[in-house]
């Protein structure tokens, strides 16, 4: 009976799953999961700075003085159209009754969508007929969002706000 006994013991199925081995592969599945969202958490913090607008809360703060900027802008009735010519960023600006405006401080910031890396603010030369243009030559292909403001004669306040996404192309 010992003999059958020993016998038995031998041959029995090799690799068997016991709690040990199921704690093992809990414990392994578990700990890549955490390593690759640790790994996925810290290029998200490290590519994209959490606030796409500065001083975000004062500006929330603001907000009433806002509403009232654009509703004085919008008596004041102008249009405005942008584009890209060439290599070069086209604002066109005319009054209600389709009157080019010139002679003003218009500036823009290029803002990039997916970083700020890329951001910059640039003031457009006059060229008459109502028509602003700077060079984008210097920008990495891809989407912008285009910022204008367009200021008093005085170059102090700002009365005209308008926004545009452009399409840089290689």
């Amino acid at each position: 009976m010992t003999d059958q006994t020993m016998m038995a013991d031998e041959t029995a199925p090799r690799g068997k799953l016991t709690g040990w081995h199921v704690l093992w592969i809990m414990l392994g599945f578990f700990g890549l999961m955490f390593t690759v969202n640790g790994i996925f958490l810290y290029h998200a913090i490290t590519s994209f700075p959490g606030e796409d607008v500065k001083k975000s809360y004062l500006q929330g703060l603001d907000y009433n003085s806002a509403l009232e900027a654009k509703a004085a802008q919008e008596l004041l009735g102008w249009n405005a159209a942008a584009g890209l010519y060439d290599e070069n960023l086209v604002f066109n600006l005319v009054d209600a009754d389709g009157n080019p405006i010139s002679a003003r401080l218009v500036s823009v910031e290029l803002r990039h969508p997916g970083s700020t890396t890329y951001d910059e603010s640039v003031v457009l030369e006059s060229y008459g007929s109502g028509d602003y243009v700077t060079s984008v030559s210097e920008l990495p292909t891809g989407r912008w969002d285009a910022q204008f403001q367009v200021f008093d004669p005085t170059g102090e306040k700002v009365v005209f706000r308008a926004n545009k996404r452009i399409v840089i192309v290689p």
